[in-house]
Parts: structure tokens; sequence; C-alpha cells
């Protein structure tokens, strides 16, 4: 393959890849979830072929710099471009992520907070009090004796 075809298809892999980007950044919010694992897969294939044809491209110096100036600042730009579309796409993606584990801290403290309200244990005596939360949401008997589990069948 020549370098005019590899930078004709470095040209239409960037331009793919910023559009499934930019299709990402604006669907997250709405898509769904198969969708979005199709969305992953696409993302990794034409990241891929991306990278291939850059390192094939740099491993051509000498013939880029001696493609015409037009064409290597088209390059520029277009890179430049897609720079800022991978930047507000991950961008998007740290927001999402963030407000997801949020959500899951929230759920947890909620349960956390739950369970210690409804749960109880028993002591030797078999006397019952709250039970106060060990490690990873699990109740702690503190004074060693038997517990219950407040479950429904």
């Amino acid at each position: 393959m020549t370098t005019q075809e590899l930078v004709a298809e470095l040209k239409s892999v960037t331009y793919d890849l910023m559009s499934l980007l930019e299709r990402e950044t604006t669907g997250l919010r709405t898509i769904a979830r198969d969708e979005y694992e199709q969305f992953l897969s696409e993302k990794s294939a034409l990241s891929m072929q991306y990278e291939q044809i850059v390192v094939k491209l740099r491993a051509r110096g000498e013939e880029l710099r001696e493609l015409p100036e037009e064409e290597r600042a088209e390059l520029r730009d277009l890179q430049a471009d897609f720079q800022e579309t991978a930047r507000r796409n991950m961008t998007v993606l740290q927001a999402a992520k963030a407000t997801n584990e949020r959500v899951v801290q929230a759920i947890v403290r909620a349960v956390n907070d739950k369970s210690k309200d409804d749960c109880t244990t028993y002591n030797r005596a078999a006397q019952a009090s709250k039970a106060s939360l060990g490690g990873h949401g699990r109740t702690r008997n503190e004074t060693g004796g038997a517990f219950s589990v407040n479950e429904t069948l």
C-alpha cells in the first residue's frame, strides 16, 4: 500500500472514529445496553485500525514529509479535530462513571442504614438488640452471641 493510500485510509478511519465518538457522546444518556456494547465493539475495532495505520505512516516519515503541504495541513487539522472529539467523549464518559459510582454508593448507604434499623442480634442471655455493621455491609455481633437475619421466603 502506498503512503498516499495509507493517508487516505487514515483520514477515512479517523472520520469514522470521530463520528462514532460523537454519536456515543450525544447518545450516552439514552442508549440501550446492547447498543452501547455495539458502540464499544466498533470503537475498539476502529481504534485498533487507526493505531495500525498511524504506526505504518510513522515508519514512512520521509515519504510523509514529501506530501504536498495542503495534504499535511489537512492531516494536522484532522488530528486536532480528532483529539478534541476524543477529549469531549472522555469527559462525558468520566461524568457518567462518576454519576454511576455516586448512585451505587447511595444505594449501599441506604441498604446499610436500613440494615442497621431492621437487623437485631441476640446475646447469650437471649436478649435482642440492634446489630452494628461489620465490614462490607455484614452485621457484626459485638457480644459474640447468636444473630438473626431478617429474611422472608
